[in-house]
């Protein structure tokens, strides 16, 4: 009686290694596709008429019903949401430092990245990674606002990529970081 039971049991350990060893037949019949799919595909070709103050004149007087949806949408959500209808539908700072209006590439955003120290670390803002972005070209036109204010005290940051050719946000984002104030010296006060 133990026979047939080691017998049964070996022959499933080596049909089960053999198929690992093989790998799963279902598999082997598909073709890795070598040319991604995006929800964006590569316009690097087109040319579009618009500059980068048009749209951004169009953007700020909802011109395009994207942007509409997307201000309609907003309005009738609380008064704490709709703080961040200026992010959403970009609209610069208006004490930043820095404010940058381009139109490029979307692999090109990366560096574009500014470099603030917390007090504690360098951090980039924003923090764009084209990989995290699989649904958008590398070589997709792009629309890149960037605004922001870097004091001694503080950083406030805004940022919105917009498809050159669909006007529909791809990114965009918000952040504001108080800094440590690491260079005062407490023996100053004393003297």
């Amino acid at each position: 009686m133990k026979k047939p039971f080691l017998f049964r049991l070996s022959m499933f350990i080596l049909s089960f290694s053999l198929s690992m060893l093989l790998g799963n037949p279902v598999y082997l019949l598909a073709k890795a596709s070598d040319k991604i799919e995006y929800l964006y595909p590569a316009n690097k070709g087109k040319v579009f008429d618009e500059t980068v103050d048009e749209f951004y004149e169009a953007l700020r007087d909802l011109k395009y019903p994207v942007h509409q949806e997307l201000y309609k949408r907003y309005k009738v959500r609380s008064t704490e949401q709709q703080r961040n209808l200026d992010t959403i539908l970009f609209k610069e700072m208006p004490d930043a430092s820095v404010n940058i209006r381009e139109k490029l590439l979307f692999k090109e955003v990366e560096k574009l990245n500014y470099i603030t120290f917390d007090g504690n670390i360098l951090r980039p803002y924003p923090d764009i990674d084209i990989n995290y972005h699989q649904n958008v070209s590398p070589d997709r036109q792009v629309y890149f606002f960037y605004s922001f204010k870097d004091t001694e005290k503080e950083f406030k940051g805004r940022y919105a990529i917009y498809d050159a050719e669909t006007k529909e946000t791809v990114a965009g984002g918000y952040t504001y970081m108080p800094k440590l104030n690491l260079t005062r010296n407490i023996y100053d006060k004393e003297r």
